[in-house]
């Protein structure tokens, strides 16, 4: 009995170390969401966060500086509250724009609209950086101005917005998963063109 209390104690020490789940915007049958909850591994219990600022779905999104959560383009609109409590809106259209939510703040703040253009279903890397005042994430892929698949890959500086071309994908891909090795190359798996 001891022996299955130290590895349940273990285990949720080790789950406590990780930092959680994390799920933003969305859509829902009422519309687009500006809803944003964390998943506590440890407890396995969902905790609201605060909401977006802009309802959005079809975002690219990443934790910054291990602290900071950066949500990327995506089709964007207003809110409204329904009678559940949920906020969303029905309208959408494809953004440029930028939030952060930092650690320790209350709320999600816009930061400076990407340079590149509107995107949506793209990916978001955060990268390891020290050049930039807010963090840097590589944007790959997705639906650029044209509604067009693009294979582009951009370091997008989050404290200026600006877009730095980096070498294309191999192919163009939306609606896919990306992670950066530990050796800093990228993997791309799935989506389509």
């Amino acid at each position: 009995m001891l022996v299955c209390k130290a590895a349940r104690v273990g285990a949720t020490d080790f789950l406590n170390t990780l930092p959680g789940l994390v799920v933003c915007g969305g859509s829902s049958a009422a519309g687009v969401l500006v809803n944003v909850w964390r998943l506590d591994l440890a407890t396995l219990r969902w905790e609201a966060m605060p909401a977006l600022e802009v309802a959005r779905v079809g975002h690219a999104w990443c934790a910054v500086r291990s602290k900071s959560l950066v949500v990327l383009g995506g089709h964007t609109s207003s809110y409204d509250n329904d009678d559940v409590g949920e906020r969303f809106e029905e309208v959408v259209w494809s953004s440029r724009s930028v939030e952060m939510f930092a650690a320790g703040e209350v709320a999600f703040t816009h930061q400076p609209p990407l340079s590149c253009g509107r995107i949506d279903w793209a990916a978001a890397i955060a990268v390891d950086e020290i050049d930039s005042a807010a963090g840097q994430v590589l944007l790959l892929g997705g639906y650029g101005e044209d509604d067009a698949v693009v294979s582009a890959v951009y370091l997008v500086d989050l404290a200026t917005g600006v877009c730095t071309p980096q070498p294309n994908l191999l192919e163009a891909r939306s609606f896919f998963a990306a992670a950066m090795l530990p050796d800093g190359r990228v993997v791309c798996a799935g989506g389509g063109a």
